[in-house]
């Protein structure tokens, strides 16, 4: 949730003009994330979310707007799109597709405790459970063939040892396939800046705009590479409080306990080769986040050690309650 796009004080009091949800007082930018401009927009009616989306098409968006709406239905904690007078949740702003949502409460938490991390499980299995007879039509495209093309792009900056390290792990992934392990509706990108908390309650989970249908495990290993490492090192007692936490409410398949070790690091290279390509190739904006790329490759090198996989499949076979 960076900002690409500058909106002016005019443009913003038009577009909102379209909607009733007071006159405009104040609005700022948020640089947390990387997809798309977010604007905090405080009105006489109470705060909001602009989103100005950088990506993703008007003839994309409605998937995602109605699954954050189903969502809602389902007492899932996230933003509902609020719409304009003519009943229309997607409008346009400086050429862009653009959505306002009620602005939740709450805080992203920098340094997860273990009630966080059951937290994000819980909340995680909650979605993946209000959403198992959901279709929704957008795939995903984070795939080991989007692995080999981020890699072609970034080839001529990494170093032999950063090459090798990549190589060795897409013909390890090559090996495993996802087609047998349960499927569904994923948040894709569940990371600390995606989740607001007050009091160590989760008041919010944010951001569904890589949601696609996808493997469940897969959605919950990438969440636990962010939650449950510190500082990049892996912490086997906040990754055991997760998988408790989501397992209190999904049980996890025999097939998906034996891919668990495998999805973690699949997880930690997609999000290594993403934070590569933006590092070495940015996209211009008025305000960038940037995310160290390090932190992954370190993620990925414990998981690939004989002993963090002797610790993963202990973890994941001696399920605890929640």
């Amino acid at each position: 949730m960076s900002v690409f796009t500058r909106i002016t004080r005019p443009q913003l009091d038009q577009f909102f003009s379209a909607y009733t949800l007071g006159e405009v007082i104040s609005f700022e930018g948020i640089t947390d994330g990387i997809d798309n401009t977010n604007y905090v927009v405080t009105t006489t009616q109470g705060s909001f979310v602009l989103t100005l989306f950088e990506s993703l098409t008007f003839d994309e968006l409605p998937h995602f707007l109605k699954l954050l709406a189903h969502l809602g239905k389902s007492s899932l904690l996230c933003p509902c799109p609020q719409s304009d007078r003519q009943k229309n949740a997607l409008r346009q702003l400086h050429g862009k597709p653009a959505a306002v949502f009620k602005r939740l409460s709450g805080l992203a938490i920098a340094t997860p405790s273990i009630l966080h991390c059951q937290e994000i499980g819980l909340q995680l299995a909650s979605l993946h459970r209000c959403t198992q007879d959901y279709v929704f039509p957008i795939k995903s495209g984070n795939d080991l063939s989007w692995c080999k093309t981020v890699l072609h792009k970034i080839n001529a900056h990494l170093s032999a040892e950063d090459r090798k390290l990549i190589d060795d792990e897409l013909a390890y992934q090559a090996q495993y396939g996802q087609a047998d392990l349960p499927r569904g509706v994923i948040h894709g990108d569940l990371f600390r800046d995606n989740a607001l908390f007050v009091d160590d309650r989760l008041s919010g989970l944010l951001d569904f705009y890589s949601a696609c249908t996808d493997t469940l495990l897969l959605d919950v290993a990438i969440a636990a590479n962010d939650w449950c490492c510190d500082n990049g090192t892996v912490n086997d007692q906040k990754f055991a409080a997760l998988l408790a936490a989501y397992e209190s409410l999904r049980l996890l398949e025999p097939l998906e306990k034996q891919h668990w070790p495998t999805l973690l690091r699949a997880a930690a290279l997609r999000f290594w080769l993403s934070r590569l390509e933006h590092q070495y190739y940015p996209r211009p904006g008025e305000m960038i986040q940037q995310k160290d790329p390090l932190v992954f490759r370190r993620i990925l090198g414990q998981h690939r050690q004989p002993t963090c996989l002797s610790s993963h499949i202990n973890t994941v076979n001696l399920r605890s309650t929640a």
